[in-house]
């Protein structure tokens, strides 16, 4: 079985709320491409083995800067995979 994030692969869009103002959340993408320069070119396994979510992978998820363009809160969110 193979699993997908559904954000990364631009399947759907996060339909979310700030829980701060209530404006919808905007994806900024994968924590991970946020670590250094080259992280974004890393394979997505090793970089789980090192992202600090110790169950992302078991689980099938995928860590996302979400973050609001009124108030400018963000947060990370565990995205769940799509089985494809």
């Amino acid at each position: 079985m193979a699993f997908e994030c559904p954000l990364c692969n631009s399947y759907t869009a996060i339909q979310l709320a700030c829980s701060t103002c209530g404006t919808n959340l905007l994806d900024q993408g994968r924590e991970a491409d946020y670590y250094d320069d080259y992280s974004p070119y890393e394979s997505i396994e090793s970089v789980r083995m090192a992202d600090g979510y110790s169950v992302d992978a078991k689980e099938h998820e995928c860590p996302h800067v979400l973050a609001c363009p009124s108030c400018m809160k963000s947060d990370v969110y565990l995205i769940e995979e799509w089985m494809i």
